[in-house]
């Protein structure tokens, strides 16, 4: 089967959209949907459907990635030995700020596992821009925040959002609450806001920031309560819940991504091996992480 469409049907899967991934390979919109089109009636099966203006795949579409990964897995893996690539250069790997204290050094080890002489170039980002660099080969692999049901990249986990207060200033007795957010382009801004004035919670909005560290010090300073995801908050902070008058907030998913002009360690085979990873040694109660030995 052509690799050239097995690449486009495995960029729509990790970006999510036709226009996203018809800019990832280089192509027009128009001439993505042919290859789609084309890869459906080589396939025999649908593999698209439409959901109001997105674009979802089928069931089969989500059977079909795993078989299309694995060939491309293969193909890329004969080549990197055919052509004697020189891996000797560090690994660019992208990650939110979120998720750098407890779920980068896992996705980490996972790669020094496979590859025990491997190096690291790390660039802390938001998902947004992130993107734009995978895109853009400027990172070989990248860490992302998607939609809960998201089918972008290689499914890590799931990660909640929760409410963070500093147990010796107490800011969250505070009326009204006084709050520091993540910036409007991060979800966890939105839903907070949603969620707390649903609650009939009187607020204000101290400050946004891109940065959770910024974020954390501004709790750890009682000047406000904080909404982000777990991965984020350390065993200093106090964690909000229903009794204290906070409504639980939505999780989003986390992801890798793999760029297309990729570093020859990392390929398909690869990101099955830091999900399988990230899935054994990461506990979900408190975000705790088992010892990797």
């Amino acid at each position: 089967m052509d690799s050239d469409l097995l690449r486009s049907f495995v960029a729509f899967a990790e970006c999510g959209s036709f226009n996203r991934a018809a800019d990832r390979i280089g192509r027009t919109p128009s001439a993505f949907s042919m290859q789609m089109k084309r890869l459906e009636d080589i396939v025999g099966n649908t593999l698209f459907e439409r959901e109001g203006r997105n674009v979802l795949l089928t069931a089969d579409g989500i059977t079909f990635v795993g078989y299309a990964r694995r060939m491309l897995s293969l193909q890329d893996e004969a080549m990197g030995k055919m052509r004697g690539q020189d891996s000797s250069r560090p690994i660019r790997i992208g990650c939110p700020d979120d998720y750098t204290q407890k779920i980068l050094p896992v996705v980490l080890r996972a790669i020094r596992k496979t590859y025990p002489d491997a190096k690291f170039f790390i660039s802390v980002n938001p998902t947004i821009l992130l993107h734009r660099m995978l895109d853009q080969g400027e990172l070989d692999i990248s860490i992302i925040s998607r939609s809960e049901k998201g089918e972008e990249g290689y499914f890590l986990r799931h990660e909640p959002g929760v409410w963070v207060s500093s147990p010796i200033h107490k800011q969250h007795l505070a009326n009204p609450l006084s709050l520091v957010l993540p910036a409007e382009d991060c979800k966890f801004h939105a839903w907070a806001i949603d969620a707390i004035s649903k609650a009939d919670r009187p607020f204000t909005l101290f400050a946004t920031t891109r940065q959770a560290a910024s974020l954390l010090h501004l709790v750890r300073d009682g000047l406000g309560v904080a909404a982000l995801a777990a991965a984020s908050v350390t065993d200093e902070f106090q964690i909000l819940e229903s009794r204290d008058g906070f409504p639980p907030l939505p999780a989003v998913g986390v992801a890798l991504m793999l760029s297309d002009t990729s570093h020859p360690l990392v390929d398909r085979q690869l990101a099955a091996t830091i999900q399988s990873f990230v899935s054994e040694y990461i506990n979900d109660d408190n975000l705790t992480i088992r010892a990797t030995g």
